[in-house]
């Protein structure tokens, strides 16, 4: 999980390497971390091709190891010729992640596609909060290992936090090759690609869950991608400050994922989806207004965004995993993730931009933030819209979902927010009962 933590956009190392370490602006810092989203489109191709001669366990192991290789080169730049990678920051830094990124999004295909094909889906949604938890935790001692280096962000500190994030994803290399589960053997008699794309074309439900998860991750990637350099820079945090709300974050994450998977299993992911992804945007709302004097408030929601981001991840993962088309699951799952990442590689790009134009125009850092982060439940009405038009088959109605957040209805009560807690949890309509 360390390195697979790096290689995301919107997290600590990566955004003190290029931001503090690299000295680099808005622009280029916001295309960089969209190069690997951009990647996704190119294995549309190459991945449903390798599956033709080569399992996806094969497949995964395999790009394990040269995803490692690809920043093994960066950190060792870093460490050896740091003069030289400051000269030819963008080029340098820029092509690692890009060669990174498009190993990586083969090695993503293969994974879901793997687990798919042996994790039962009735136990898939505890299956993986159990799985996610251990990520959360492995995810939280590196980020506060992490910190700790940063408060001294110098390069060949980057360096060193990088080379041991592919110290230990060679070690689960290893461990990936010793699990016994193979998956779906290689096809005797390879399917099509113009049978696959009918049959992805004809699949209503799994093509609206693309298009719900490619307008998520614009706005979870156009927002959480600066959210680090808002406060590396508005809020005077250090690296190794900020790296303490971040772990909060994967810690109520860990703590709440049991909770999100039962929710799963006996619900669905749509109807939890539903709920979700509303109660993010509204304990996103202080990005809209910290400052330096109440940059305490940002503890109480990396923790709280950090237990929704949660369920929502393994949400999106089992509802498309419930309505990809099985006879055609490698190009299904390229598709569903190249569709995805249009956006998302588009988010950041046009968010920096936004932020430098504004920023050229005189508005301060706090300001421009402020106005930035307040947008964000516009973006959760959108994407709540895509969302409603998703058939999952034997989900239940969303109603029953808000029903197991009773306890949290008691609560805004007991804080004196009942008309709010009433209005959210109670539904309306002809016949409906309102005990919720």
């Amino acid at each position: 999980m360390p390195l697979v933590y790096t290689s995301q956009p919107a997290n600590l190392v990566l955004a003190a390497l290029l931001a503090e370490g690299l000295q680099l602006a808005p622009g280029p810092y916001g295309l960089i971390v969209s190069l690997p989203f951009w990647c996704n489109m190119v294995q549309l191709v190459v991945t449903p091709t390798l599956g033709r001669w080569l399992s996806m366990k094969h497949i995964f192991v395999t790009t394990i190891w040269l995803h490692t290789a690809c920043w093994a080169v960066l950190g060792s730049g870093l460490l050896l010729a740091p003069e030289w990678v400051k000269a030819n920051a963008v080029p340098f830094a820029g092509g690692c992640i890009l060669a990174a990124g498009m190993v990586a999004s083969v090695m993503g295909v293969a994974w879901t596609a793997w687990m798919q094909s042996w994790v039962p889906d009735r136990v898939r949604g505890t299956y993986f909060a159990k799985r996610n938890r251990l990520a959360q935790v492995s995810n939280m001692v590196f980020l506060l290992a992490a910190g700790v280096a940063l408060l001294r962000p110098e390069l060949e500190v980057i360096a060193g936090i990088i080379l041991f994030a592919c110290l230990t994803r060679a070690i689960s290399a290893v461990m990936a090759q010793r699990t016994p589960a193979m998956g779906d053997p290689v096809a005797a008699v390879p399917i099509s690609w113009g049978r696959q794309w009918q049959t992805l074309r004809e699949n209503k439900p799994f093509l609206r869950t693309v298009l719900f998860i490619a307008a998520w991750g614009a706005v979870l990637n156009g927002y959480g991608a600066f959210q680090p350099v808002f406060m590396l820079k508005s809020l005077s945090e250090s690296a190794g400050a900020a790296s303490l709300p971040l772990a909060l974050s994967l810690l109520f994450g860990a703590l709440s994922l049991p909770a999100w998977g039962k929710l799963l299993d006996k619900y669905g992911a749509r109807p939890v989806l539903m709920c979700a992804v509303p109660l993010w945007a509204l304990v996103s709302l202080p990005w809209a207004f910290v400052t330096r004097d109440t940059q305490g408030l940002l503890y109480v929601v990396w923790a709280l965004t950090g237990a929704v981001n949660a369920g929502i991840v393994i949400g999106q993962l089992n509802l498309l995993m419930k309505l990809m088309p099985k006879e055609s699951k490698a190009l299904a799952v390229g598709f569903s993730i190249a569709a995805a990442s249009v956006g998302t590689a588009i988010a950041p790009i046009l968010t920096g931009q936004l932020l430098e134009g504004l920023l050229a125009r005189g508005w301060s850092d706090l300001q421009t933030y402020h106005g930035f982060f307040a947008t964000m439940p516009v973006g959760a009405i959108v994407v709540l819209v895509l969302l409603r038009r998703v058939q999952e088959p034997k989900a239940a109605p969303v109603e029953h979902v808000l029903g197991a957040f009773r306890n949290v209805r008691t609560l805004g009560a007991a804080l004196g927010l009942g008309f709010l807690s009433q209005t959210l949890f109670t539904p309306r309509g002809k016949g409906k009962r309102t005990e919720y």
